[in-house]
């Protein structure tokens, strides 16, 4: 069975595992929020090994010689077979500063199964002083083999908030558009095509919004990088600051869904109904993102459910 450490504090666990030296060679972090994932990953990475942590942490990393990288690629979005024995390769030397090694798996759920299962070996039998950490937010998408040899670490879901104005701008319209669905304005069903003209201006300004975050984050961070990173890992970088934005605002939706529905619960016995039908939809939604989806159509999909649940 999986060590599981969920019910406390993943960074007081972590510093006491460190301190007693029982820290397990993998770990699989997960939560809700793939930047938290990462920033905590992150955190530990440095702790492990001896990296100041008023540094700048991903740049520390990338610049370790003893620090290794695996990431979905190509448009597939995929961890090939190919990449994870080169990662398996990389970890097997002994570490050139220092006496530990820490390799990251970055959306790990994004294995395929010929990786996963050249990945078992790995668990089986870990490389001396290496730590392998697993990073998802969809841990039960693993193997039940991967799974079983990691140490656990889930941490707690914190409350999405934006403080982008074009993003909480975007929330607003679309609580409206509920709003306007509910009480059937203006002038009832037969305004439906004002509905769905609402509906397609809430995904144009949804990909444009998450289009024009990504841009202006990562000319922020890419300043930061190092000249020498290679091209695949700022293209990973850049697209994994996208995905966690997406998975954001994605939260952020169920949210304000939700604080909506409560909202007119008095008034309005059915909106729990009508709550439960939404989120569900936004999960099937969401789902269609692993089959690679754009995510604007699978908004679309969620949009025009919600059409249908909130206009009945």
């Amino acid at each position: 069975m999986p060590t599981t450490l969920s019910e406390q504090s993943p960074s007081q666990l972590v510093d006491r595992a460190i301190q007693e030296n029982r820290l397990a060679h993998a770990l699989l972090i997960h939560g809700q929020n793939l930047k938290q994932v990462e920033e905590f990953a992150r955190e530990l990475a440095c702790k492990l090994m001896k990296i100041d942590l008023s540094e700048n942490l991903e740049e520390a990393l990338v610049r370790h010689p003893d620090v290794f990288f695996l990431r979905p690629s190509k448009k597939s979005r995929i961890i090939s077979v190919a990449d994870t024995r080169e990662l398996i390769r990389k970890i097997q030397h002994s570490p050139q500063r220092g006496d530990r090694k820490v390799a990251f798996i970055f959306e790990v759920d994004r294995l395929n199964a010929s990786a996963a299962n050249a990945f078992l070996k790995t668990l089986e039998e870990p490389p001396l002083n290496t730590t392998i950490l697993l990073l998802t937010t969809r841990p039960h998408s693993l193997l039940a083999t991967i799974r079983s040899r990691c140490q656990l670490f889930r941490l707690p879901t914190s409350v999405q908030t934006f403080d982008d104005e074009r993003a909480i701008a975007w929330l607003d319209s679309y609580r409206a558009w509920l709003s306007d669905l509910l009480e059937k304005r203006p002038g009832g069903k037969a305004s439906v095509p004002s509905y769905v003209i609402g509906l397609y201006g809430l995904v144009e300004r949804f990909r444009h919004t998450i289009e024009s975050i990504t841009k202006e984050t990562w000319k922020t961070l890419s300043k930061q990088l190092p000249d020498d990173l290679a091209d695949d890992e700022r293209i990973a970088m850049e697209s994994r600051i996208s995905i966690s934005l997406r998975q954001d605002f994605l939260a952020a939706i169920e949210t304000t869904t939700e604080d909506f529905a409560r909202g007119i619960l008095p008034e309005n016995p059915e909106a729990a109904n009508k709550l439960v039908d939404s989120v569900h939809a936004l999960e099937n939604a969401t789902s269609l993102l692993r089959l690679n989806m754009k995510a604007e159509a699978m908004l679309e999909s969620f949009l025009l459910q919600s059409l249908r649940i909130w206009s009945s």
